[in-house]
């Protein structure tokens, strides 16, 4: 009976710490992000044979390395390719061929956010993003919009959620007479801005970090009120909502 006894415990002790080690020691989902300079010369040998487009002459490279020792490079012609390090060295496991709207117009451009984001601990995405600028009397605004898309193992890119507010930053011209000027206490705009972290809960579950300001010149006639305020929106990625939500006034989108 206590031979039994013994068996028993040592079965649940085992299958207690086997489960622990899978929950606790999995390493946590993070965001990477490329950064120049970090290939030896003998790593950056081994991918220029693999993929000859990310050493044409021109072409600057950043790269990430994930927790599994992947290699990670992001071209500067939006080019992604994956490598997995082997005892031959590196090896080609992916690739991925990015294509942004090229524009005519200075006020508006598109590229990849230089971050690497998990869905889960195999699966990864990119963020492309939407750049505006405007310009009207006395202010302007920059916008930039966020869309993100799996990067798969067939070498395409799935989307899953589109134009989501990213940032803004604007300024609106406060002060136009004399008085104005004197009343504004150096301060002649209303200025107001949005930013955004994302972080990781879990696999396909991303916290989106909403932060909101709204600084008032004292010689606005906007009826304004100076105000900080925040949001935290955890999104399944499954099913992510078309549009985050946050209120109205700190989804700015531009002049319509």
């Amino acid at each position: 009976m206590l031979k039994n006894k013994i068996a028993l415990a040592t079965m649940i002790l085992v299958g207690t710490s086997a489960c622990f080690s899978t929950s606790v020691f999995a390493a946590p989902l993070q965001i990477l992000e490329f950064k120049k300079g970090q290939l030896s010369s003998t790593e950056q040998k081994q991918l220029c044979e693999q993929v000859k487009a990310l050493c044409q002459q021109g072409v600057q490279s950043r790269s990430l390395k994930t927790s599994d020792q992947n290699l990670w490079i992001l071209s500067s012609r939006n080019d992604i390719a994956r490598f997995k390090s082997t005892s031959a060295g590196l090896k080609l496991i992916g690739k991925w061929s990015i294509v942004t709207v090229a524009s005519d117009d200075s006020r508006h451009k598109q590229y990849i956010f230089p971050k690497l984001f998990p869905l889960t601990q195999q699966r990864y995405a990119i963020a492309i993003i939407d750049q505006f600028s405007e310009m009207y009397s006395g202010g302007g605004a920059g916008i930039e919009r966020a869309s993100f898309y799996e990067l798969e193992d067939s070498g395409n890119e799935r989307p899953f959620i589109k134009n989501y507010p990213f940032s803004f930053n604007r300024m609106i011209r406060a002060c136009f007479s004399e008085q104005d000027y004197e009343s504004s206490k150096g301060k002649c705009h209303d200025e107001d801005g949005l930013s955004l972290d994302i972080h990781p809960i879990k696999p396909m579950v991303w916290q989106f970090r909403y932060r909101y300001s709204l600084d008032v010149s004292p010689a606005s006639d906007s009826g304004g009120k100076s105000f900080e305020g925040s949001r935290n929106l955890n999104i399944d990625l499954n099913k992510a909502p078309e549009q985050p939500n946050i209120p109205k006034e700190w989804d700015y989108a531009g002049m319509e």
